[in-house]
């Protein structure tokens, strides 16, 4: 990891060239997972952003705070942060998740229940808005077309200049949506190689998928590399050491579906 990357702090972020970004979402404290997309970054990159949830469900959740502490990466908040600091916020969480909340909200540490305190809900980026659920909500899905076209409707529709890109994650599924000149709402293939080009007539709603928790029916730690110059967005898919995240859960007592939806990816 270049040493700037780790100088940098999210107030110089609009006063640097930002080209090459990495797009993380819903980390869910798994540290092998997410050291394993780090590692996959290198120097190809100029900053990171976490679309949010550093932590739930799995069993690291200090570690996973730390890392993202320590290579200065921009992070927002997810529903699942926010329950960690405010465990009834997870009253509404299936039994599993909220099991997983209420662990992680005991074994996390002051300083990292106050990080996670204070991280905002969205953050703007020149080209557009990153969010956990959507702009309008932390917990809602865009998983449907009704509400990818909602979504893209109001960003045309409040949209100035080239604010024309949603940064999305919470549904653990990565996904890319567009809306076109005419205003037709379509999903977009992801192709073999990842590589998707944005037009500067259309407006986007982009997923990076999970790193710690995904639920592709891939394993593997998901994330995309958005190149503002370019204008183009990368899929990547990166392997991680499954088995130790799983021991982990077990160890920690969580619950034993926690450990088998890695296997499967779901």
């Amino acid at each position: 990891m270049p040493a700037e990357l780790r100088t940098l702090n999210t107030e110089h972020l609009i006063k640097v060239t930002i080209v090459r970004i990495a797009v993380l979402s819903d980390i869910h404290s798994n540290i092998e997972a997410f050291q394993a997309v780090v590692s996959d970054l290198e120097h190809r990159i100029d900053r990171i952003l976490n679309l949010g949830d550093l932590v739930g469900y799995n069993a690291s959740p200090n570690e996973c705070v730390e890392l993202a502490r320590n290579i200065g990466m921009i992070s927002i908040l997810g529903n699942h942060d926010q329950a960690a600091c405010n465990p009834i916020l997870a009253e509404n969480f299936n039994i599993y998740a909220r099991n997983a909340i209420l662990w992680t909200k005991k074994n996390l540490t002051d300083e990292n229940v106050r990080f996670l305190s204070e991280l905002d809900e969205n953050f703007r980026l020149p080209c557009g808005l990153a969010c956990h659920g959507s702009p309008a909500n932390i917990n809602n899905y865009i998983t449907l077309p009704f509400q990818a076209r909602a979504t893209l409707k109001k960003m045309k529709k409040g949209g100035r200049g080239k604010l024309k890109v949603c940064l999305f994650g919470h549904t653990h599924i990565r996904k890319a949506w567009r809306m076109d000149v005419r205003g037709k709402v379509a999903p977009i293939e992801i192709p073999l190689d990842g590589m998707i080009r944005l037009n500067a007539d259309e407006f986007y709603l982009l997923n990076p998928g999970s790193v710690g928790q995904p639920r592709n029916g891939d394993p593997r730690a998901s994330y995309f590399i958005f190149d503002t110059q370019k204008h183009t967005v990368t899929f990547k898919l990166v392997e991680y050491n499954v088995a130790s995240a799983i021991k982990k859960i077990k160890d920690a007592k969580l619950p034993e579906f926690l450990a088998q939806r890695l296997l499967d990816g779901t």
